[in-house]
């Protein structure tokens, strides 16, 4: 996909083609040795917008949106035609987000600060997850050390989850990459599986 972007006298101008490494050039540094674990992959973002042209949704929510990337993004591979939302308990992440989201000019983004195992976004009809429940794993390539990491507390936010998940309304649809944090959901069907950029991308629809 291909677009323009600017950045304090940096410019990708028309034409060239959009790749991950830069995408992390207009993050800051110490966000950038974190990309290929943590922010979602460009060609996850191009994936999941030629699927929603075939299932064109009211409004989208990234569940954990990090520094923003896939939010953004498909904002601008959408043309801004579709309400995307991206909720990240981390204010730092936040305050990034909201930076690239001025410079690229993305007015139907909207990042809100909040934990969505506390406080769920309810009412879109669509949602999307990039493993959401790593932070609580004891994995490397973590983002800091704010969360409790232990297979308890793992659990927990699990249950919470797809508790939370189960409350959404029939058809919605939930877009998931490396998964959501285990690998059966109850009252949801598998649509699309896919192999994409080394994880798995699936497609899973409330029955």
């Amino acid at each position: 996909m291909r677009n323009q972007f600017l950045d304090q006298g940096k410019k990708i101008n028309v034409g060239e083609l959009m790749t991950d490494s830069l995408w992390d050039s207009f993050l800051p540094k110490n966000f950038q040795t974190l990309s290929p674990f943590q922010w979602t992959p460009i060609s996850v973002v191009e994936r999941t917008w030629k699927y929603l042209q075939t299932d064109m949704p009211e409004s989208i929510v990234d569940l954990g949106s990090g520094v923003g990337k896939f939010c953004i993004y498909l904002s601008l591979l959408s043309k801004s035609t579709i309400s995307i939302t991206g909720v990240e308990d981390r204010k730092d992440l936040v305050l990034v987000s909201e930076s690239l989201k001025e410079r690229w000019n993305t007015p139907k983004v909207e990042f809100q600060n909040i934990n969505f195992l506390k406080q769920f976004p309810y009412g879109h009809s669509h949602y999307y997850c990039f493993n959401p429940l790593y932070e609580t794993m004891k994995g490397i390539h973590s983002i800091d050390t704010q969360k409790e990491k232990s297979a308890n507390q793992f659990l927990k936010d699990l249950q919470t989850l797809k508790q939370n998940l189960l409350l959404l309304k029939p058809k919605t649809k939930l877009i998931t990459f490396h998964g959501f944090g285990g690998n059966y959901l109850p009252g949801f069907r598998v649509i699309i599986k896919e192999e994409i950029s080394g994880g798995e991308y699936l497609v899973w629809e409330r029955e």
